[in-house]
């Protein structure tokens, strides 16, 4: 029987990138060391910091929206920032919340990495991870791409603005009001210049973090259903015939425990899942507005963040769309392979065993988001039409 030797070396470029992420946010689900007492303080420290920078520009936004600003279009105008907060903070909470059924998930990709039985389908599933990390790493480069522009080089290149009451306001990475103290006097622009710089890290690594997790797993799957390929091919082909029912068990038990991993993945995931969904509806929406008024203000540095915004959301989006889609085909082409064996090669009791693999292969089972929107590429053609439904209705109150 074939021994993963590389198996440390394969579980950590499997989990890497995610690990990082993770642990950036203190909800990394296993030990770092085996010293209790200092994870368990760095871990708390960490929630809490991350909540606190969260809820605090939730907050102090929300008050300058409601107490600073009176005009409902120029609330418009920092309403799209606000629900990106509340997005993110509620998936944190998810995460934490969910933190055991993640721990579960990861465990057992850890344990397939372990019990790998062939170097071709470690092949396979190295094959897979490259795919799912390259996508991790192009939604981290968008989403702190668009950071930058947006939380950095906006208010850094705005300069100070003078009211009519001759009062100079420099521009902060998000409105805020604080009822305490003056937010615009030295150093407390500069304390909180800094913190809301450092809760942007916070939202977006938030975003990276949910976005890997969900493509860790759906790559997984599909490494796994790569390899059941590969076991009823074997199986057909398999000359002596007391080695028919060893293989026969093999190819039962990875298929049931192939799909009982995706509908862990689905329970864990659908959430997350429809707030991406919903809430890329609603922000592509606002960003599009936001660089139609910023285009036609003729400001460049806007229009390039906004612009980078853009494709943020319309990628993750997508990429979500095409992770369900992923699963679907690659279902549809197991479904298709057990469908079109030559199952006549085989003794009579052994090719009726085949019908069972069949139903449940025919039985397809998908991502879906709340239960009830299906994660397809038809869903995300929906979201880009939902949303630009809703810019127009946003230019029709202009």
């Amino acid at each position: 029987m074939f021994v993963n030797k590389y198996y440390k070396s394969d579980i950590k470029y499997t989990f890497e990138i995610n690990r990082f992420f993770f642990r950036l946010l203190g909800v990394w689900p296993f030990a770092r060391t085996n010293s209790f007492l200092p994870e368990i303080v760095e871990t708390i420290s960490l929630i809490i910091g991350c909540f606190a920078l969260l809820f605090s520009e939730l907050m102090s936004t929300l008050l300058y929206m409601f107490v600073i600003i009176k005009d409902i279009h120029l609330r418009l105008k920092f309403l799209g920032a606000v629900l990106f907060t509340t997005l993110s903070t509620i998936k944190y909470g998810y995460v934490l919340l969910y933190k055991n059924q993640v721990r579960n998930c990861l465990k057992i990709v850890d344990e397939d990495w372990r019990n790998v039985i062939s170097s071709s389908d470690r092949l396979l599933m190295i094959d897979r991870v490259k795919v799912g990390r390259r996508l991790i790493i192009m939604c981290a480069v968008f989403v702190y791409l668009n950071g930058v522009g947006i939380r950095i080089i906006m208010p850094l290149t705005s300069g100070k603005i003078v009211t009519s009451q001759n009062i100079t306001i420099r521009p902060l990475p998000s409105v805020a009001h604080f009822v305490f103290f003056d937010v615009q006097r030295s150093p407390a622009y500069e304390i909180v210049f800094f913190l809301q710089s450092f809760t942007g890290v916070v939202r977006y690594t938030v975003t990276v973090a949910t976005f890997g997790f969900i493509t860790l797993c759906v790559m997984h799957f599909c490494a796994q259903l790569d390899i059941l390929e590969t076991l009823i091919n074997n199986f057909v082909n398999e000359r002596q015939e007391e080695h028919l029912s060893k293989r026969l068990v093999i190819i039962v038990e990875h298929q049931i425990k192939t799909r009982n991993f995706l509908r862990l993945v689905q329970n864990v995931t659908q959430y997350p899942s429809l707030l991406e969904v919903i809430g890329s509806s609603i922000l592509i929406c606002f960003a599009g507005y936001y660089l139609l008024m910023e285009w036609e203000n003729h400001n460049a540095v806007r229009v390039c963040s906004y612009t980078i915004g853009l494709l943020m959301l319309l990628f993750n989006i997508f990429i979500y769309c095409y992770l369900g889609e992923q699963v679907v085909e690659q279902e549809k082409k197991v479904a298709l392979l057990v469908c079109t064996l030559e199952w006549y090669r085989l003794p009579v009791k052994k090719a009726k065993a085949l019908i069972l693999i069949m139903a449940i292969s025919n039985t397809s089972l998908e991502l879906k988001a709340g239960k009830f929107i299906s994660l397809s590429l038809r869903t995300f053609g929906n979201v880009v039409k939902m949303a630009v439904t809703f810019l127009n209705l946003l230019r029709s109150f202009e």
